[in-house]
């Protein structure tokens, strides 16, 4: 293990492991200067001030050896502090003052650099205020020291020791800030780094998200085109096993009857319930029976399935014949054909609408500029997605002004839309009432989105813009979203605030400003 990782763990942060490594940096250049002061003195023979610089050096590699064991940190950086803030001080004491001893407290200042790294501004003003007290203790003690301990060195070696004591702190606080603004540019780009994947890793979640609900989407009119895809053919199948027969039986006349028949069939395109159903059923077989036509209920089953709700008179004169029933599944099938191609258009515009929300939803633009959009249209993509999702329980009221269009990154305000609606679902427990308003005031567009759910209590309102903050359970959100949100509107230089009452819901506002 290298000495300078003798107190880190792996599971150490990086900004906990670069303060543990400038303490032992600082450590060490201290030592350099203890050993450098102690052979100085050794060298004029004075022996008993060497003991403090040595006596440093001593205590801080026991005290870097009770870091190897313990890792604890806290009481380690107390006692390197302390030692680095003392000593100097008791040197420059015994070498006989500030003036003699080259101002040696100035290795103190080392210590002060050190505290602060900490991050612990309580723990820092008190080593600024001891080293004021040791200040002022040695500038009101000074005489006292240069008389008692007065080794009476010529100019020529407190110059020196002047010299030595700046050249050194000088060099040693560089390189230290060195060290400081470095590791801070490396941890900078490690925690941006950080948070790009956890940016991405939320835009991935979202992306699940969307997945699984375009794919039901999606899924719902592809069902709906294979069934009736599916009964067209059984229709078509046995419309052409039957038909030559049938019609073979019938006269010109009778023909022409039931050519007008079903020229003149207008099927209603409106679904009914099951009751309106059944009472459809109830009133033609009534009809059916009351013109002598035999099997009404089979024929009025078929009939209301396809729209045909009423007895007109073509049914009527088709009724005396003994195929009427095959008349009736002929004529079922060829308006039940009609009515699955009116649904396959249906199921196809549908998903024809889904697959351009996605495409919309996706698309990053390439330009560095924002584009003009418009916010109802960018509003109604991330609804059409999140469909399947919202419509369970949630009722949509949309309260849309004619607002202009507003320059911004329509991928990015998605993004926006989509945590904002989401929260609110999930606030109201996927049942409520969301409320969508846009209106223009003054320069700017505003958007709210209302939800009916619990509310925010008071006591976390300040929180949720913090980055990790999150009410949910695990797993189910990263507290990042709205986080996402508002550094996206800064950048629009756009406005979020909300009202938050418990019990009765909350209203999120984004106001972005309107740029020619």
């Amino acid at each position: 293990m290298k000495l300078i990782d003798i107190g880190i763990d792996e599971s150490d942060e990086a900004l906990v492991a670069f303060q543990k490594k400038f303490l032992v940096y600082q450590g060490a250049f201290m030592s350099v200067g203890g050993i450098l002061w102690g052979t100085l003195l050794l060298g004029f023979k004075v022996f008993p001030p060497a003991i403090i610089p040595y006596g440093y050096v001593l205590l801080t590699a026991l005290n870097f050896w009770l870091f190897y064991k313990t890792k604890r940190f806290v009481i380690v950086r107390h006692i390197q502090t302390f030692i680095s803030l003392l000593l100097p001080f008791a040197l420059q004491g015994w070498l006989g003052g500030f003036e003699q001893s080259g101002a040696v407290m100035l290795w103190s200042i080392l210590a002060l650099a050190s505290s602060a790294t900490y991050l612990d501004a309580r723990s820092s003003f008190f080593w600024l205020i001891s080293f004021i007290l040791f200040t002022l203790a040695a500038y009101f003690t000074d005489d006292y020291f240069k008389i008692t301990f007065s080794h009476n060195w010529p100019q020529n070696v407190t110059q020196l020791f002047l010299f030595l004591n700046i050249l050194f702190n000088g060099s040693i606080i560089f390189l230290l800030f060195l060290y400081y603004v470095e590791a801070q540019k490396s941890i900078t780009k490690e925690l941006i780094k950080t948070y790009g994947k956890l940016l991405n890793s939320e835009k991935l979640a979202v992306l699940g998200q969307i997945a699984a609900g375009v794919a039901h989407e999606v899924n719902t009119p592809l069902g709906a085109i294979k069934s009736s895809a599916e009964e067209s053919s059984i229709a078509y199948s046995y419309n052409i096993q039957k038909m030559k027969g049938v019609l073979a039986k019938m006269t010109h006349e009778e023909k022409d009857i039931f050519v007008e028949f079903i020229t003149s069939a207008t099927p209603a395109s409106e679904t009914l319930t099951t009751i309106e159903e059944r009472g459809k059923k109830r009133e033609l077989r009534s009809g059916l029976e009351a013109a002598g036509i035999e099997n009404a209920r089979f024929i009025a089953d078929r009939l209301v399935q396809v729209g045909l709700y009423e007895v007109t008179p073509a049914m009527k004169k088709l009724a005396a014949l003994k195929q009427f029933e095959d008349l009736v599944m002929i004529t079922y099938n060829l308006l039940n054909q009609q009515k699955n191609n009116m649904t396959i258009i249906l199921a196809v515009d549908k998903a024809a609408r889904v697959v351009k929300a996605l495409k919309t939803y996706l698309h990053t633009t390439s330009s560095e500029t924002p584009e003009p959009t418009n916010i109802k249209d960018n509003i109604e993509t991330v609804l059409t997605i999140y469909h399947s999702r919202i419509k369970q329980g949630i009722k949509v009221i949309k309260q849309y002004d004619e607002v202009p269009n507003v320059n911004v990154f329509p991928d990015q305000m998605n993004q926006v839309w989509t945590n904002l609606i989401i929260n609110a679902v999930q606030a109201m427990d996927n049942i409520g009432i969301l409320t969508i308003s846009i209106k223009k005031e003054d320069n700017y567009v505003v958007v709210s989105i209302k939800d009916t759910g619990a509310g925010i209590p008071k006591e976390i309102q300040s929180k949720i813009f913090d980055p990790f903050f999150t009410t949910k359970i695990s797993g189910e959100g990263s507290g990042l979203g709205l986080d996402i949100i508002k550094r996206i509107l800064s950048s629009h230089s756009a406005k979020i605030s909300f009202v938050s009452d418990e019990g009765v819901g909350t209203t999120f506002y984004v106001k972005i400003p309107i740029k020619n």
